[in-house]
């Protein structure tokens, strides 16, 4: 345990480790949008900024609070400095949506600053799940696998934005049809109202897929597990029931 950590900071990391990992890792693909921004619908110019608005928020929140909490805090701060990229990193995701409001019309080429924004929160988010990540995911195994899939389903549906005709004038208007595509696909249920016609997008279908199958037979022995466990503990507890 690091020297700055104190009970109270214990106690907090408690709780919100898990989540913040999770918003942090599960957002990560969503930001490889902003890249394709402007030919994107304004509804999924707002999503995108919202979420952006509420990785902001929750990190620069989480970092404000350890800081207080943390003894000495100057060590703190130069240890979680993943952290603080990862906020300063969406500070400069959100930095173009303000090109028409005066000193920031310099950033309408918002292109470069997003791509710097990509760049710093794969780094961050790397050291991040690098020093915490074993621990949590000690914590949090069961979920695992179910968050494998949401990971894939957002970074499927981000795969199939980008490289089909998804935008405005596209073959598909909106982010939330490539959302659709992903979920039919990643449950195997395959509808067929929206498919891939470029050759990258038919092999994110495949992975989407292969994943669907592995993590629902995951899920499906773990119940079946749960259930032997149920009838083995209920047998023991009345083994002349049982007989019977």
């Amino acid at each position: 345990m690091a020297d700055y950590v104190t009970p109270s900071l214990e106690r907090w990391r408690r709780y919100t480790d898990g989540p913040l990992i999770v918003l942090a890792v599960g957002s990560l693909p969503l930001l490889l949008l902003e890249l394709a921004r402007n030919r994107l619908s304004h509804a999924d110019r707002v999503f995108l900024d919202i979420v952006n608005v509420v990785v902001l928020v929750a990190f620069a929140v989480d970092y404000v609070v350890e800081a207080r909490l943390s003894r000495p805090t100057l060590s703190f701060i130069r240890s979680e400095w993943t952290s603080l990229v990862i906020v300063l990193a969406q500070t400069l995701a959100l930095l173009p949506g303000l090109a028409g409001v005066g000193v920031f019309r310099v950033l309408r080429a918002g292109r470069v600053w997003r791509f710097l924004a990509v760049l710093a929160r794969l780094a961050a988010i790397g050291g991040a799940v690098a020093a915490d990540g074993k621990q949590t995911l000690r914590r949090h195994a069961a979920g695992f696998a179910l968050g494998t899939a949401g990971l894939t389903w957002l970074s499927a549906a981000v795969g199939f934005t980008l490289a089909e005709d998804v935008g405005t004038d596209g073959r598909l208007h909106s982010f939330f049809d490539a959302l659709w595509w992903s979920s039919t696909t990643i449950t195997t249920v395959g509808y067929g109202d929206v498919y891939p016609v470029t050759a990258a997008g038919r092999i994110i279908g495949v992975f989407t897929m292969v994943v669907g199958i592995s993590t629902f037979a995951i899920v499906t022995a773990k119940v079946a597990e749960f259930l032997v466990r149920a009838r083995q503990a209920e047998a023991v507890a009345d083994p002349v029931k049982d007989e019977t």
